[in-house]
Order: structure tokens, then C-alpha cells, then sequence
């Protein structure tokens, strides 16, 4: 690993500290996934659906921060793989893993950094870098796709992939990973 790399790595894992302090357990958002469809509504009382990839430590870090910074609780949360026979049923294994995704109440679904502006809207204070997403999508999508290329090494080097809920089982359901990040 060259010098920049190891210095970056290091500086990373004492700035994942505060946010390793967030990792817990949450129960899923939705009790029976298996009787949902694609398009199907929610059963989540109105608040948004966020689906994430529970075998990503940093994924699941992610939704711990979004848990804690959503006082007003318009947030709900589960894992993808509980969805894939489900509501991400119609979506391709590979676009499926590929990001996070929010359903909205209506059953509407938005993943990647429109997915990221759904999310952050409904947060206190989150309108207006929402509503900059959204309106200047291409820098926010290739700022989310190249962190999705580099999630395994971004996890590694900051410690992120250790939370007491990731399933490395999980990623056998993602095509994209020859190795369990």
C-alpha cells in the first residue's frame, strides 16, 4: 500500500470512531417482505423505506448515522436481501446491490444519490441539500458510484466493516462481489 494510501487509511479509521460509536442492532422495518411486490405500498405508517446491503459494514454504518440525525422518526430501515423475492423483486440482481434504495409510502422507488435526496429531505435541515441534489444530480451520482466501486477498501481502511449486524452471507446475494468486503 503506498504512503498516501496508508496515511488516508489512518486518518479515515480515527474519523470512524465517533461513527462506530452509533453501530447497533435495529429490527427490520417491515414484517413480512415476502408478501410485498414490486410497486406495493410499504407497510411503514408513511415514513420512507430505506433498503440497504446488510452484508456491507459501511452500509449498515450509513444507516445507523441516517437513524440518529432522523429525530422526527420519517425513516424506516431493512436490509435488501429480505426485499429481493419482494418489493426489488423486478429490479436486476446487479442494480440491486449496486446501491441503497428508498420506497416511498406510495411505493415509489429511487436509489443512488436520488435515493440519498429522499433520505436527507425528510431531515432536519435536509431540504435544501436535497433539493441541490436533485437539481445537480451528476456530481452527487458520480461521487455515489465511485464510493460503490470502493465500499470494500473504504471499509477496510476505516474500520467501518466490523458492526455487530453484518451478515457476510449477505453478499453471496450480490453478483458484483467475488469476495466478502
Amino acid at each position: 500500500m503506498s504512503a498516501l494510501k496508508t496515511g488516508l487509511a489512518g486518518a479515515a479509521r480515527v474519523a470512524a470512531l465517533p461513527i462506530r460509536r452509533l453501530a447497533r442492532e435495529r429490527p427490520p422495518a417491515v414484517a413480512d417482505p415476502g408478501a410485498l411486490h414490486p410497486g406495493d405500498q410499504p407497510p411503514t405508517d408513511g415514513r420512507l423505506l430505506l433498503l440497504f446491503d446488510g452484508g456491507c459494514g459501511i452500509c449498515l454504518h450509513a444507516r445507523d448515522v441516517f437513524a440518529a440525525m432522523d429525530r422526527r422518526h420519517r425513516l424506516a430501515f431493512d436490509r435488501i436481501a429480505r426485499h429481493d423475492d419482494g418489493l426489488l423483486a423486478a429490479m436486476d440482481p446487479q442494480d440491486r446491490y449496486g446501491s441503497w434504495h428508498v420506497v416511498h409510502p406510495d411505493g415509489r422507488v429511487e436509489d443512488a444519490s436520488a435515493g440519498i435526496a429522499a433520505a436527507v429531505s425528510v431531515l432536519p435541515g435536509g431540504r435544501l441539500p436535497a433539493r441541490a441534489i436533485r437539481r445537480f444530480p451528476a456530481l452527487p451520482e458520480a461521487g455515489y458510484q465511485w464510493f460503490v466501486r470502493n465500499r470494500s477498501w473504504i471499509s477496510q481502511a476505516t474500520g467501518l466493516i466490523d458492526h455487530p449486524e453484518r451478515d457476510p452471507r449477505e453478499q453471496l446475494h450480490n453478483p458484483r462481489h467475488s469476495e466478502v468486503v
